[in-house]
């Protein structure tokens, strides 16, 4: 695994060496100092660490608000690797990292324009590094997780000064994860991910001007297994209900130790999704004065999903396809979408009121590999166009009121607003967004349909109560949301071949999710975390969500300082639980999920026991996965018939370097 690792990092060798080529000179002292933040004790020679090499973000920047965060070197929690885990387990995936993910709960979308509907690797997408760097020395950070199971993740970071005001870097991001039914040997990937990206800010002496750049890009593979086979028997199976009667399609019903067999068989084995994106992003300013400064930002993106196969080499995939559109011994299904986003814009400080309006231009591009322009109703081009502001007003230290407003100057709209005070925070959603393209038409190899989808309406309201004390913290919450024309999958009879359409619902949906976090210190250096969401479906038109009643997260630990100030940690156990319920299946081939009514996933508790510990400027990580696997040699099934990962052992450090 360590050779693996090195492998992979020394890919990256030519491009620091270029970098360090052109910054030779770079971070030698200048009688310069940057605004953003002072980093030299002048009083003794420089050190250089954590404080001294810093980021910003640029959602800061643009409010005007010129804030540096130090290096993060906190352990608590630092064993939270996985994608899952970091999303405080509110999300849905196949039981592997790395492979379709979606949220647990439905939210407000972000985008109310055209998109292309691919959405399950965009948390991927999304966790990709967002941060700009200042930093005094050259600044190095190795990130590597070694798992159990051929499970694997590499992060590296480097960024270095080329003067006080301007700064350059890049980033590489690995995600290499073995199969973990019939897995052949180590390297026998389930999914495999690259990216990387290159980002430089520079600003003027006067920080009159300022620019910030970046690109990224990511490939990502799943190798699609289908989930688990069971090939001798065709009932079907209800953790609630037990045998609850005959299947005349795929042989799925299953009891919850079959998905675990060591001989467990997959449906495909020559199958493989990936998602291709590209982004590249310009953002700058110029500040005629504190009340008024001009900026524009521009993003490119691109999305290219495909699903590939040897349909004839699948000894099973007459049945696990439901339908045969594109009769071809190779599966080479393609879609590509691309846009192009300029927004323009005044914005500024009045007193204590930031105010900012825009307008934006997108064109956009969809393109189909097996739609012909002949017949094919829907506009796959064009430009869309979108005028908006935002607002944010600091009445003092303890409260602040934000808002947003986004139109397309027709039905289209979104609208956000918060409040956050220091006994209370809540906010407000709704949005009228365009169905995807996906929803509204494809053709490929095993799907076909073309649909007229109204807009969707969502709406969420939420908030929470805050408490704190030296021993007690309490945030009680709740989150309402609404959902009119929804758009989603659906696995059912349709009197065709298909058995999984988009459909869009004919009435609504309401959910109400009260929810209450705790933060106990019942001992000196102990501390009980938890966080319990209870969700109530209160209407539900033609079953479109799928939701659990109830989701626990917990955690018990202890943390200290010990050996004068050199070993920093935490340890502890985290648990993990959601009822049992109707979980959204997964359709490989056109990578999405889907409601079905045939299968529960049941309640499992997920047991992990960690240890975090800061050694110097290292941090290491210890962790045992699925305690409860070692006695009953289960998991979770968070996905019908996708097994999660059974009782693993996992290592991990973060090693940063400042010179």
């Amino acid at each position: 695994m360590v050779n693996l690792v090195v492998t992979y990092t020394s890919r990256l060798t030519l491009m620091g060496l270029l970098l360090l080529g052109v910054t030779v000179y770079a971070q030698e002292p200048s009688e310069e100092t940057r605004s953003r933040s002072s980093i030299i004790d002048d009083s003794t020679k420089q050190i250089y660490g954590p404080t001294t090499s810093q980021f910003f973000l640029e959602d800061d920047l643009f409010r005007n608000k010129w804030v540096s965060y130090p290096i993060d070197t906190v352990i608590r929690n630092f064993h939270f690797f996985s994608f899952e885990q970091r999303g405080q387990n509110l999300y849905q995936d196949l039981g592997n990292i790395g492979t379709a993910i979606r949220p647990v709960y439905e939210y407000v979308p972000d985008v109310i324009g055209a998109s292309s509907g691919f959405n399950a690797y965009n948390l991927y997408w999304n966790s990709l590094p967002h941060q700009f760097f200042n930093t005094r020395s050259p600044y190095t950070n190795l990130n590597v997780i070694l798992g159990g199971k051929g499970r694997s993740l590499t992060n590296i970071i480097y960024s270095r000064n080329i003067n006080p005001r301007w700064n350059i870097g890049f980033h590489y991001n690995g995600i290499f994860i073995d199969k973990q039914i019939q897995r052949q040997g180590k390297g026998d990937r389930n999914a495999r991910a690259e990216s990387y990206g290159l980002f430089t800010s520079y600003h003027n002496k006067d920080s009159s001007y300022t620019a910030l750049v970046r690109f990224k890009r990511m490939y990502h593979r799943v190798f699609e297994y289908g989930g688990v086979r069971v090939a001798d028997q065709t009932g079907l199976f209800d953790i609630d209900r037990g045998y609850v009667g005959i299947r005349t399609t795929l042989p799925t019903s299953v009891l919850f130790s079959d998905l675990f067999e060591d001989n467990a068989q997959p449906w495909l084995t020559q199958a493989q999704s990936n998602d291709l994106r590209r982004n590249y992003h310009l953002y700058h300013q110029y500040k005629v004065g504190e009340a008024l400064q001009v900026y524009h930002r521009l993003d490119g993106d691109r999305q290219q999903n495909r699903f590939e196969g040897n349909f004839r080499s699948e000894p099973f995939g007459s049945t696990f396809f439901d339908a045969v559109v594109i009769d071809s011994a190779l599966i080479r299904d393609q879609t590509k979408f691309n846009t192009l986003r300029n927004e323009a814009g005044i914005k500024g400080n009045l007193l204590k009121l930031f105010y900012n309006g825009y307008v934006a231009f997108r064109n956009y591009n969809m393109d189909y590999k097996y739609f012909l322009s002949d017949g094919f109703y829907r506009k796959t081009r064009g430009t869309e166009f979108y005028v908006g502001g935002r607002m944010e007003l600091q009445l003092d230290s303890l409260i602040q009121v934000r808002g947003h407003l986004e139109s397309m100057l027709d039905a289209r709209y979104r609208l956000s607003g918060s409040i956050d005070t220091k006994w209370f925070s809540a906010y407000l959603k709704r949005s009228v967004s365009s169905p995807s393209f996906l929803q509204q038409a494809y053709r490929g190899s095993h799907d076909i349909w073309m649909n007229y989808f109204s807009p969707v309406e969502s709406s969420e309201v939420g908030g929470n109560l805050v408490y704190n004390s030296d021993w007690l913290k309490v945030y009680p919450g709740v989150r309402l949301s609404t959902f009119r024309n929804l758009v989603f999958f659906k696995k059912g009879n349709y009197s065709i071949d298909q058995t999984v359409l988009p459909i869009q619902s004919t009435g609504f949906q309401t959910v109400a999710s009260p929810e209450l976090a705790l933060h106990v210190r019942p001992f000196k250096n102990t501390w009980l975390t938890t966080r319990t969401i209870y969700t109530r479906v209160l209407e539900n038109a033609d079953n479109a969500l799928q939701i659990p009643e109830l989701l626990v997260n917990a955690q018990l630990s202890y943390a200290n300082i010990w050996f004068g100030g050199n070993f920093d940690f935490h340890v502890g156990v985290d648990l993990h639980w959601k009822s049992s319920y109707h979980a959204y299946g997964y359709d490989p081939a056109i990578q999405q999920f889907y409601t079905q009514q045939q299968y529960k996933s049941p309640s499992f508790p997920m047991i992990d026991v960690f240890l975090s510990a800061k050694i110097i400027r290292g941090r290491i990580l210890l962790k045992y996965n699925n305690i409860a696997a070692a006695f009953s040699k289960h998991a979770q099934v968070p996905t019908p018939f996708y097994p999660g990962v059974v009782n693993v052992f996992d290592f991990g450090f973060d090693w940063s370097f400042y010179d």
